[in-house]
């Protein structure tokens, strides 16, 4: 039987893919778009993190957000390469 966090963490890891792969080809006519995505990614990221009460199921209760802010914090990890444990590697498809 498959576990389901494989699911949570393929989930994750293609949609911050995709998004990396979407920035990849944005920023070859617009040399300026990752810095603004990013930009915006952080914004996500501190909104989740700080507003956690604004997030809640239909019957009231809270909602968990941590796969919410990993996959916001692994886009950011793909795009610029920069992981806050092991420092700055190479960024994701970037040539």
């Amino acid at each position: 039987m498959t576990d389901p966090r494989d699911n949570q963490w393929s989930a994750k890891t293609a949609s911050a893919v995709l998004a990396a792969c979407i920035v990849r080809t944005i920023e070859e006519t617009d040399p300026t778009f990752a810095d603004r995505f990013l930009a915006n990614v952080d914004r996500a990221y501190n909104h989740f993190r700080d507003n956690p009460v604004m997030w809640k199921r239909k019957d009231g209760s809270p909602r968990d957000l941590q796969d919410v802010l990993e996959a916001l914090s692994w886009t950011n990890h793909l795009i610029t390469g920069w992981n806050p444990i092991t420092g700055q590697g190479e960024p994701f498809l970037k040539d």
